[in-house]
């Protein structure tokens, strides 16, 4: 009988923290949190982030977020040079489409100029956590051996984008909001 009640409430011990499991809240990010987010280990942030294009949230501050990113990986921008600091405006247009598919056919990615799960969460693992636990620093990877970096926030779960020639400071990097530029 007490193997019948240990089994018993065994399996309902695993029942209900399975269902606690299954109904619990998810860390789950995405465009309807309003912002570029993350949490522990930084080279998972951006697997699970909302699109960024031409027609979905193509003048924000995580666009920015973006366009560091090939400036930082020296991809080409739609007049033959490397997209440079100068690119970088908040507005996912036809130059940061052009830049963003020459990335793409580099990685061997989906090439449609348009940064979604998978071309997002490719770049993540260059990220690099300070000892702050607040900076994080991007390592571009030229195939040339010519490499660029750059540093974001990353405060609360929320990350945090700043245009140094604009002298406008920290801002959130929403996608929704352009402010960074």
């Amino acid at each position: 009988m007490r193997t019948v009640r240990a089994r018993t409430a065994i399996a309902a011990a695993t029942l209900a923290i399975g269902a606690g499991l299954a109904l619990g809240p998810t860390a789950q990010a995405s465009t309807t949190q309003g912002y570029i987010a993350g949490g522990g280990s930084v080279t998972d942030d951006w697997g699970d982030e909302g699109l960024l294009s031409s027609g979905s949230h193509a003048n924000s501050n995580a666009t920015a977020v973006w366009q560091w990113v090939l400036w930082a990986e020296g991809v080409k921008e739609s007049n033959g040079t490397r997209y440079d600091q100068s690119d970088i405006d908040c507005q996912f247009g036809p130059n940061t489409t052009y830049a963003t598919k020459d990335l793409q056919t580099r990685w061997g990615l989906i090439v449609d100029g348009k940064v979604g799960k998978q071309t997002f969460g490719t770049f993540d693992s260059f990220l690099e956590l300070g000892s702050d636990g607040r900076t994080i620093t991007y390592h571009g990877d030229y195939f040339d051996g010519y490499t660029h970096k750059f540093t974001l926030k990353r405060i609360s779960g929320k990350y945090y984008v700043k245009d140094p020639g604009s002298g406008k400071g920290w801002k959130g990097a929403y996608y929704n909001s352009k402010t960074a530029c």
